[in-house]
């Protein structure tokens, strides 16, 4: 008996959740014997439930499978018509299903919550069905412009959101859709559930990762009423990661008494912001469809630590609250920003000088809200006490000796050793019994020394002051010229200078002849002669530059040949032209009987050939005796002409 009753308590439970209900088997008749008159099929009801729908199913048993299903628009009656029974002699089953309630499934559309994409493989997030429960999901990919893959795969219940990974081909745009449909559960309604396709999700492009961090370009402006303007820039990442569109996301800290930095979305390129005079730091990232870029930090540093205080700017503010900033920290080198540094919105400066180190150098900023603006309106190096500095400046040496001046160089006091505000550097120089004392300004490092002794030893001390008194001195000796020693400096720079350029002219001369930078230049066209005398060569082969020529006195052959003095025998200046006498004893008529017995040398004058030239008359000699055996030479319009009177009876020219 008690299984009898646990069986019966189980099959009302699934009948229940079913939530099917019984009814009688369909009566299904005619109202006539006309053969094209359609059946009318009838049940009971047996349930009082509402919302009941009955489903008529027709059965073929030859085919085993179904003619149709009809869904009965009236309660416990259906029509059916003839073209849906088919062959009447055929033999065709029919029943009738009630259930309560629609049985038939169909989710909304999926939507996209989140994708990822990484190395190849998209990670896609979906919203959960309705109903919590697990879906048949079909998703389908492309690449632009080609033809569609699907697959299809089911989630789990007990997730809150629906999950899938999709391989994809790297460095690619696709684009990608869904839909999804009940999984249907066993029970005694089974042939009554159907479950519908969703429609198509939106069609989704997908963009590749965006790998590398912005290249950020910042423009500052000159710093005006305690801000900077600053300009952002960046570039836009590759065509295939800019798919769908990119947003960029900035991070700002420029607030020191606010941990948190403010966050800003923009689509541009560009963005635009005032900071206060002290450190800034921005961060930027890439976002797409399926990811962002990796984070980029840019650091804007704060403006240049002065070494005093600015006496334009006000040395305090009387209260303390949520639109005032102190910021400080230890300067030690007086130039780097250590990595902790101090703020707060409740205290001033007079309430944390007794809390630093004395004789350490700080740094503080005061920033103050106005107008949603934040500004710098004191930044100020301070102390909290103040002595002399620990050491004298470093490296202390003479330069550029004269006999009268002298120039000595130092490096600065190290901020850490100066104890306190360096005020000035004092100098000392000793030398002939005498001391003379000079301020030289704590920003020099170097110093002219004037009105100096020739040849004198001189001592030079330095040391540092601040309000505290002066540190220890950094001493160095050194000796003047003499005025006989040498040139001055300003000579030998000069003589180091043409030395110089003599040797460059002297080089570049010489690489151009080597490397023949420069054109040849050019010979002048000259013809060689040579010249020789008589005795040395033949006549015939002298060249035709070079001539002798004689001048031989015309006279007519009926006449007796007269003698001719030697006052005739004299340079013919107007003419150009040389004389010679030349004795013949033998040659009784006056001829010239050997020509190379001249004694000659070679003289240019290419017309003598055929001429027959006339002694000019009278000639005028005073003392013909003085020129016996005498040459003269002369050279005239280009010509060399040679003079030689010799004695003799008789006279040829």
């Amino acid at each position: 008996m008690r299984v009898a009753v646990l069986v019966l308590v189980v099959s009302v439970s699934l009948t229940e959740a079913a939530r099917c209900v019984p009814t009688s088997s369909p009566q299904c008749y005619k109202n006539s014997t006309k053969p094209d008159e359609d059946f009318i099929c009838e049940w009971d009801e047996r349930n009082p439930e509402k919302s009941q729908t009955h489903i008529l199913h027709i059965w073929d048993t030859v085919k085993n499978s179904f003619r149709t299903h009809v869904k009965c628009s009236k309660p416990a009656q259906a029509y059916l018509h003839l073209e849906e029974l088919g062959t009447p002699s055929r033999k065709t089953d029919i029943w009738v299903q009630t259930q309560v309630g629609n049985l038939t499934f169909k989710y909304s559309k999926p939507q996209i919550i989140r994708m990822k994409r990484s190395a190849g493989i998209l990670n896609i997030t979906l919203d959960k069905p309705t109903d919590n429960k697990g879906a048949i999901y079909e998703i389908r990919w492309r690449k632009r412009d080609s033809e569609w893959q699907n697959t299809t795969f089911e989630t789990k219940d007990s997730t809150i959101k629906d999950f899938h990974i999709l391989h994809l081909q790297n460095r690619t745009i696709y684009q990608i859709q869904l839909r999804r449909q009940a999984i249907l559960r066993s029970h005694p309604c089974k042939d009554s559930l159907h479950a519908l396709w969703s429609d198509w999700s939106q069609m989704v492009d997908v963009p590749s990762e965006i790998r590398r961090r912005p290249v950020i370009r910042c423009v500052e402006k000159n710093p005006e009423n305690g801000t900077r303007d600053i300009h952002l820039s960046w570039d836009a990442p590759l065509p295939e990661e800019s798919v769908g569109g990119v947003k960029y996301i900035l991070k700002l800290l420029d607030w020191p008494c606010h941990k948190t930095k403010k966050k800003k979305q923009t689509t541009n390129q560009t963005y635009n912001t005032s900071i206060t005079y002290s450190e800034a730091r921005i961060s930027i990232i890439a976002r797409n469809k399926v990811g962002h870029s990796p984070e980029r930090h840019i650091f804007i540093p704060a403006l240049k630590h002065l070494n005093y205080c600015n006496s334009d700017m006000p040395s305090n503010i009387p209260k303390a609250d949520n639109n005032t900033c102190l910021e400080w920290y230890k300067l030690e080198d007086g130039e780097t920003r250590p990595k902790t540094v101090n703020s707060s919105n409740n205290i001033l400066l007079k309430d944390i000088k007794n809390e630093v180190d004395h004789f350490v150098r700080h740094y503080y900023f005061l920033h103050i809200k106005r107008n949603k603006q934040y500004q710098t309106v004191v930044m100020c190096p301070f102390y909290s006490k103040q002595k002399a500095p620990i050491n004298g400046p470093a490296n202390v040496n003479i330069s550029d000796i004269t006999h009268e001046s002298a120039v000595v160089h130092w490096l600065s006091i190290p901020v850490v050793e100066q104890q306190g505000f360096l005020q000035h550097y004092v100098i000392w120089i000793s030398g002939q019994g005498n001391t003379k004392f000079h301020q030289v300004p704590a920003n020099k490092t170097s110093f002219l020394i004037k009105d100096l002794h020739p040849g004198v030893s001189y001592t030079v001390s330095i040391s540092g002051r601040t309000e505290a008194g002066n540190g220890p001195n950094s001493t160095v000796n050194f000796e003047t010229h003499s005025k006989e020693m040498g040139l001055s400096w300003q000579d030998q720079t000069i003589l180091i200078v043409c030395v110089v350029a003599l040797l460059c002219t002297i080089i570049c001369s010489v690489a151009a002849r080597r490397l023949k930078l420069l054109p040849d230049v050019p010979s002048p066209v000259v013809d060689v002669a040579e010249f020789r005398c008589p005795e040395e060569q033949d006549q015939r082969w002298m060249i035709e530059e070079v001539h002798e020529f004689i001048l031989l006195l015309h006279q007519d052959p009926g006449k007796r040949r007269e003698n001719v003095t030697p006052e005739q025998s004299t340079l013919l200046q107007d003419f150009g032209l040389v004389v010679f006498e030349e004795e013949d004893e033998e040659d009784g008529e006056g001829g010239v009987s050997d020509l190379s017995s001249i004694k000659s040398c070679c003289y240019p004058n290419p017309s003598y050939r055929g001429q027959m030239l006339q002694l000019p008359e009278p000639f005028h000699m005073t003392d013909s005796t003085s020129r016996d055996n005498d040459t003269e030479s002369t050279y005239r319009d280009g010509l060399f002409f040679e003079t030689r009177v010799l004695e003799c009876d008789t006279t040829s020219l």
